[in-house]
This record gives structure tokens, C-alpha cells and sequence, in this order.
């Protein structure tokens, strides 16, 4: 997971090189590399794959089998996401711990609601964060691989969300 240093850059300092990774991320070829690499594994996800009475129960009734499979399959999304962003930080000449403290930062600044004085790329930048976080959250993951409808719409999202920023 992405590390995260408290002796972190401003908000505001470090909202330039969040938008830079997030620009990267939101590239249509990132977003179809990751949608193919959930396409490829969402049959482990299916009800019918996970069987009656197979192994322990695991959270939500389901075999702990497959949760085992869930979580090697979340870890290599976080690989591929992680890996995206550690190009392109050294591209910029930065680093992944650089970065973790940057969104360390802005995961715990205010919002934009609360703090109207934040940027508009802070906003934005914090925005990104929280997306990035949650979509490496192992419950949602599971939640929008169990979901081929919530998993679209993720990605239409994602897909506009490119489309706007600056």
C-alpha cells in the first residue's frame, strides 16, 4: 500500500504533483488497462463461483477460500495502480514516499465545503485521494468486482472525471 509520511509538503504545495499522477492515471489507456485486469478476474467474484458449503465462511457468508483469491487479486490491482503511479513519479522526479506524504496531507485536510480558501487544484487533488484511497479499500474493490453494473458506472465516472480536470 502506498506509505504515508506525516513530515508531509502543504496541501496547496502538494497539489501540483498529485494532479500530475492523477492526469497519468485517468489516461484512457490506464483506465482500460485497469477495467481489462477486473474483466479478467470478475468470474472469481460470481455468485456461482463461489460454491455451497466449501471451506469457512468468510465475511458475508462467503467461502474463505475465495475471500483468500479476493485479497491476491486486490493486491494485484494495487501492484498495477501502484506501479502506473511509480512511473510516472519518476518521470517527475519524485518518489512514492514523497507522494505518500502528499496524500497524506491531503487525506487529512479539509474539504473544499469547509475550507473555501483551498485551490482549486487542492480541491481537486484531495479529490483524487479520496478516489485513490477507496478504490484500494478491499471491501469496496470486492464490492464493484462482485458488480458488473456499479463497476461501469465506477469507470464512467473516473472517465468524466478525466475529461474535466484542468
Amino acid at each position: 500500500m502506498i506509505s504515508s509520511d506525516l513530515s508531509a509538503p502543504t496541501v496547496e504545495g502538494g497539489a501540483d504533483l498529485v494532479l500530475a499522477v492523477a492526469k497519468t492515471c485517468l489516461l484512457e489507456s490506464h483506465l482500460q488497462t485497469w477495467s481489462e485486469f477486473m474483466a479478467s478476474k470478475e468470474s472469481l467474484f460470481r455468485k456461482e463461483a463461489l460454491g455451497e458449503g466449501e471451506g469457512g465462511e468468510g465475511e458475508g457468508g462467503e467461502s474463505s477460500e475465495y475471500v483468500l483469491g479476493w485479497s491476491q487479486v486486490h493486491e494485484e490491482f494495487e501492484e498495477l495502480v501502484q506501479r502506473g503511479i511509480g512511473e510516472r513519479l519518476i518521470e517527475l522526479g519524485s518518489s512514492m514516499e514523497e507522494f505518500g506524504a502528499t496524500i497524506a496531507s491531503l487525506a487529512g485536510a479539509p474539504t473544499l465545503t469547509l475550507d473555501a480558501s483551498m485551490s482549486e487544484e487542492a480541491s481537486q487533488a484531495q479529490a483524487f485521494v479520496e478516489i485513490l484511497v477507496g478504490m484500494m479499500e478491499f471491501r469496496a474493490f470486492v464490492d464493484i468486482m462482485k458488480n458488473k453494473a456499479k463497476r461501469d458506472y465506477y469507470f464512467d465516472i473516473l472517465g468524466m472525471w478525466r475529461r474535466q480536470l484542468k
